[in-house]
């Protein structure tokens, strides 16, 4: 009972609990989107063009979490002005936006001393340092992804499994998929500080791979990937105070396990079902 209670005495790990239990939920179901439309590169590419965000916002002194929002709806706002020529798609455009963004960042730190320390923070995450305004801006996503799914969710679910048909119903295709970009940045937004730049898609890939394989049908799916987001950043963390691994990186490993148990589990019963 000690080894369960003695994470939750302490005020700062109260404060990484309620970060990685909203960012994985969030992420996890937004992940189903993700992995269904196949924009596994989506994810990558705006977890770089944040650092841009996250490096003016070490310069000016202001709050990583304003910093990493203003890359986010500029991010948005470029990609849609990109996006809106039918000869390129949102993905397209990020390949142009990824570069861009990520090498004036990286440049801006190289010109600038005292900025590498906390860069790794960005890169590699620092849960343990969430302040008010990071769980303000995680409950605020989360509530504007609930809302979103339970307005569109039915029409993004049918731009992702059957474009034609969604386009042939008289959808705005890329509206929906411009909404879809918006909601994966802000949680890549969230993500960035549970996890950081470099894992932040193993987040959004994971749970929904393993949900993928213990479910049939879309929202069990979606609600399965949710709950095994959550249940891997509470794991995670306990972990992390359990041992010396950092606590994104405790994180992405037991979102990791999870896949080889799920995986596993399929196979034994596969196995079992031709031996019978």
């Amino acid at each position: 009972m000690e080894w369960l209670t003695d994470p939750w005495t302490s005020e700062i790990m109260r404060r990484a609990f309620a970060e990685a239990i909203v960012m994985g939920a969030v992420a996890g179901a937004l992940g189903c989107f993700v992995l269904v439309r196949g924009l596994g590169f989506l994810g990558e590419s705006v977890a770089h063009t944040l650092i841009l965000g996250v490096v003016i916002a070490f310069l000016l002194g202001g709050p990583v979490a304003l910093g990493a929002v203003g890359a986010a709806a500029g991010t948005v706002a470029l990609s849609s002005l990109l996006a809106a020529d039918r000869r390129f798609s949102v993905d397209v455009s990020m390949g142009v936006l990824l570069p861009s963004c990520f090498g004036l960042g990286v440049t801006l730190i190289a010109l600038t001393d005292g900025y590498r320390a906390r860069l790794e923070d960005t890169l590699f995450g620092a849960i343990l340092g969430v302040t008010d305004l990071d769980l303000a801006l995680a409950a605020a996503v989360a509530l504007v992804a609930a809302a979103t799914l339970l307005l569109a969710g039915k029409e993004l679910a049918l731009v992702s499994f059957d474009r034609p048909m969604a386009q042939a119903m008289g959808y705005r295709v890329g509206l929906l998929d411009l909404l879809l970009f918006a909601l994966v940045t802000l949680a890549a937004v969230v993500a960035l500080r549970a996890v950081g730049n470099v894992l932040l898609t193993a987040m959004l890939l994971g749970p929904a791979l393993s949900a993928r394989l213990l479910t049939r049908t879309w929202w069990p799916m979606v609600a399965t990937a949710a709950a095994l987001g959550t249940l891997a950043g509470v794991l995670g963390l306990y972990w992390s105070w359990s041992s010396a691994v950092g606590g994104g990186a405790a994180i992405v490993l037991v979102v990791a396990t999870m896949f080889v148990l799920v995986a596993a589990g399929r196979a034994a019963v596969a196995v079992t079902r031709v031996a019978r």
